[in-house]
């Protein structure tokens, strides 16, 4: 009996250690989004925008390490095509490239990794509900102390940010996008007490993005439920629900302006934010030179007077990164279509990621550190809803293993020569220009200095 319990521990154990295993990048990637979004810091940088950008590295070692030793990652040819191509074009044009240039390719490829790992061990996963639910209730408690700046705000006439997490209002705004459809599809799983925790979530994320602003995250979120309204006929009254808790806010936000005869802070712009003035002048800038691009972080390294990047992420690929940047757009145009078409892909999946891509036509989701993860875990479960196509067993996985360790290689050699002292100045800062946010808090940076170098 002694030997047979031994026997049970062990195996218990052992069963124990590779779900650990198989699910140890989203473990990893749940704790970043609830560090970010609660606004804890190790001190690794001074600023939360910059250490949140430098865990993006073992973050993306993490992934690289999970696609180098898990047999079963494949991707279709038409990717390694794609990539192969990328990749070709990129050795070309490499020797031309400023820190800006790697700084953008360094991110790109990280969030590559992290996305095809994911996908990988979601499809592996049986329970997330648990680690999702931790992130929606994280993003959620922020937004409970909204109350004491309409409060104050009221009474005394100014506003206080609210927020846990340094940096713009717009970071939070698009993080809490994705998350925003964790808590729909939370809802429509019924997940414990999340009958009654969802309106109230839904009013204060709306809450939120109403005092904010956030234009761009109300547009997408409202393309998503529309997406997700023609695409099930079991969740329509759902969304009419949500519709109506976000009407609810917007009543309550607009009393608010109205109470303090003080209208600072309305969503109702009528401007751009200098959006059309960038995109026109990276444009122009672009003719001169559309097969190489401007080169990315292009505004950073000019230090542009009205942001440091585009807020657009299709013609920040175009503009900046000419015949590289179009081909990746054209590989995620077919990913999304593929997406779209698929029978078996669930509905809030697609509404989520419609919502995602809508983000990115006017805001720096894609380019934030935290929304950049938030999104890129959505974007990651909704491929893994879809069923594995057949095509991905016609291809050896030694294509898929060569792909996977050039990308390693490349992003290992750039983390070492352009950002290796980033990666070891421990209590540094960025500190170029104006607070514009880009790869750095102050997007004009080309490496992190000392608080001392600091004037």
């Amino acid at each position: 009996m002694v030997y047979l319990k031994r026997g049970l521990d062990l195996s218990f154990l052992l069963k124990k250690i590779k779900m650990l295993k198989n699910n140890v990048l989203f473990t990893l990637i749940g704790i970043y989004l609830i560090v970010a979004i609660l606004g804890y810091q190790i001190g690794w940088s001074i600023f939360q925008y910059d250490e949140l950008r430098l865990l993006q590295f073992p973050l993306a070692l993490c992934a690289l390490l999970v696609l180098i030793f898990t047999k079963k990652v494949e991707y279709l040819i038409f990717t390694h095509i794609t990539f192969f191509v990328i990749g070709v074009l990129t050795a070309i044009q490499i020797t031309t490239y400023s820190i800006f240039q790697f700084q953008e390719l360094w991110s790109a490829i990280a969030l590559l990794f992290i996305f095809s790992a994911l996908k990988y061990e979601l499809r592996n996963i049986k329970k997330i509900e648990h680690g999702l639910a931790l992130i929606v209730v994280s993003a959620f408690i922020p937004c409970l102390f909204i109350c004491i700046s309409i409060t104050n705000f009221i009474f005394y006439k100014q506003w206080f940010d609210w927020q846990f997490n340094s940096g713009t209002i717009r970071i939070y705004d698009s993080v809490i996008v994705p998350i925003f459809f964790f808590l729909i599809f939370l809802k429509n799983k019924n997940y414990p007490y999340f009958h009654y925790f969802y309106p109230i979530a839904i009013f204060f994320f709306a809450l939120a993005w109403f005092f904010d602003g956030a234009r761009s995250a109300l547009l997408a979120v409202m393309t998503g439920l529309l997406v997700f309204f023609i695409c099930t006929r079991k969740s329509r009254n759902l969304v009419l629900q949500t519709c109506g808790y976000i009407f609810l806010a917007f009543l309550v936000y607009k009393s608010t302006i109205h109470f303090v005869d003080k209208n600072t802070m309305t969503v109702m712009r009528i401007g751009t934010s200098m959006r059309a003035e960038m995109w026109k002048f990276v444009f122009e800038q672009w003719k001169e030179k559309p097969w190489t691009g401007v080169g990315g972080g292009y505004l950073s390294e000019i230090q542009y007077k009205y942001g440091h990047h585009i807020h657009n992420l299709y013609l920040r690929l175009i503009f900046e990164w000419g015949i590289v940047g179009c081909i990746f757009l054209v590989w995620m145009i077919y990913q999304v279509v593929r997406l779209f078409i698929d029978k078996n892909a669930i509905p809030i999946a697609k509404a989520g990621l419609a919502a995602i891509l809508v983000d990115a036509m006017f805001s720096g989701s894609m380019v934030y550190p935290a929304s950049q993860i938030a999104c890129v875990l959505f974007i990651a479960f909704a491929v893994a809803q879809r069923q594995q196509s057949k095509e991905y067993f016609k291809y050896s996985y030694g294509a898929t293993k060569i792909i996977i360790s050039l990308g390693g290689a490349l992003f290992l050699y750039i983390t070492i020569m352009y950002l290796g002292q980033d990666l070891t100045c421990w209590g540094c800062a960025s500190y170029v220009g104006r607070m514009a946010p880009n790869f750095w808090f102050y997007g004009g940076t080309e490496h992190l200095i000392p608080v001392t170098q600091i004037p």
